[in-house]
């Protein structure tokens, strides 16, 4: 395994401390962004939203917990940790998906999009608890996930303008270090309890 492997591995909870901040800073930027330059309602009925509302959508209690829960696992792992084969000049493209969900996270909530709740008709303090016990873990989880699996890269892009990626090491050959290991058994974990918790707010509705 090459030096760069092994100082990623050393890293994976500076990682995730790392992305989780600047995952909380895009959230609530693009949250006061939406919440004043949008309209309410603004990403109801988008495509990604309208997916995840089929597929969770079910009739009983355990079927739609194993929907939503296989939903974000599948999500994590068809591209953050398939995004995480890849580096540009030691970038991982894994990076890019947490970005993606801080700037979503915050324009549905700033436009309060939400599929299944209103938060005009929710306190601050209930919104705030059912945000940090559903959204909150569920993102967490996904940043456990990436920062754990940066590891896997096997293909380095020169630039971004490359178009062909430089093969630097086998895949069979990446072994996680006990810590990565740790985050993500951790990060499938809070997605199960997310899921739980989504599937509860859900059925009481």
């Amino acid at each position: 395994m090459n030096t760069d492997s092994v100082q990623t591995q050393d890293g994976v909870f500076k990682r995730v401390l790392l992305l989780y901040g600047l995952f909380m800073l895009l959230s609530n930027a693009a949250y006061l962004l939406a919440y004043y330059l949008l309209p309410e309602g603004f990403l109801r009925g988008s495509p990604v939203l309208e997916t995840a509302r089929v597929v969770a959508s079910t009739d009983t209690f355990w079927s739609e917990l194993a929907s939503i829960f296989l939903l974000n696992l599948g999500i994590v792992t068809a591209l953050s940790v398939c995004m995480n084969l890849f580096r540009v000049k030691g970038f991982s493209l894994g990076y890019i998906w947490p970005i993606f969900l801080a700037i979503q996270s915050g324009v549905v909530a700033g436009t309060n999009s939400f599929l299944r709740s209103d938060l005009t008709q929710i306190n601050v303090r209930d919104g705030m608890a059912m945000s940090l016990s559903i959204g909150g873990l569920e993102f967490l989880g996904y940043i456990l996930i990436i920062a754990s699996t940066i590891s896997l890269a096997v293909y380095q892009f020169s630039s971004w303008s490359q178009m062909k990626p430089t093969k630097v090491m086998n895949l069979r050959d990446v072994r996680l270090s006990r810590a990565e290991v740790l985050c993500l058994i951790s990060g499938v974990v809070l997605l199960l309890v997310a899921a739980y918790r989504e599937t509860v707010l859900a059925t009481s509705l």
